[in-house]
């Protein structure tokens, strides 16, 4: 009953943040921009090298792929969050929000998922596309198949970066929750994605002078998992203790 009502709570702030130009057509291109570099990429270098390289470059490849396709499944994390709470207040439909017979926990998880669920959709919508039009376009080619992104870049994509996306909406309700305008929430929300990005670069550090190594990617895939796990955690300690109608209130 509890996960209805906050489904409802998201469905109605995901309805009301796509009315919002900017919001709507930055999903659009964070859902498209993602796997058209990387069938872009792909294509190219298959285009590019002779046949007998294109396994070595593809491996060289896959980090960048995997890193992108995460980074442009996180950013829009912040563009429905930031409206969360302080998009309410400017609607004048806080008030009413906090007078419903909803829970504190109905309305962060709504709000959270309001934002989480876009993201997670560009995620692994995006990967499943990538992977599969690259294919079809290297088999038109007469190019050989490969997987990509690979097997480090899947669990970058299917571990790290959904922690990362709800790590990331967690700091903006925090943000949404203290600011006064929605602008200002935008505005802060430039230098939390910079920040958050960052882990999910890590992965290319597992190329060496141009030579993929799989044992560092491996590591640091895990590595950025781990800080992914840490800023999660962090960020939802301090959202749960300040995500309550007590605090809420002073907003109207």
């Amino acid at each position: 009953m509890t996960m209805n009502k906050a489904l409802i709570v998201a469905k109605t702030d995901l309805k009301m943040a796509l009315e919002i130009s900017m919001v709507k057509y930055g999903l659009i291109m964070a859902g498209a921009f993602g796997p058209i570099m990387v069938v872009l990429s792909t294509v190219g270098t298959a285009i590019l090298v002779p046949p007998s390289e294109i396994p070595e470059l593809m491996g060289f490849l896959a980090p960048y792929t995997a890193s992108l396709l995460a980074i442009f499944g996180i950013m829009p994390a912040t563009m429905i969050s930031a409206n969360a709470l302080v998009g309410e207040k400017e609607q004048n439909t806080l008030e009413p929000l906090l007078c419903t017979p909803l829970t504190d926990r109905d309305l962060l998880v709504g709000k959270t998922l309001s934002s989480a669920i876009p993201c997670l959709v560009i995620l692994f919508g995006g990967t499943l596309v990538s992977m599969i039009a690259s294919n079809v376009a290297l088999l038109l080619i007469g190019a050989p198949l490969v997987l990509i992104p690979d097997l480090p870049g899947l669990f970058l994509i299917f571990t790290a970066a959904p922690v990362m996306i709800f790590a990331v909406v967690a700091v903006m309700i925090i943000i949404s929750g203290k600011v006064s305008r929605v602008y200002e929430a935008y505005q802060s929300s430039g230098a939390v994605i910079l920040i958050f990005m960052i882990p999910m670069i890590f992965p290319l550090i597992g190329i060496e002078q141009g030579v993929p190594n799989p044992t560092v990617i491996w590591l640091t895939n895990l590595l950025t998992l781990m800080i992914a796990v840490v800023l999660f955690s962090v960020s939802w300690a301090i959202a749960l203790g300040r995500f309550n109608r007590d605090k809420l209130i002073s907003m109207v």
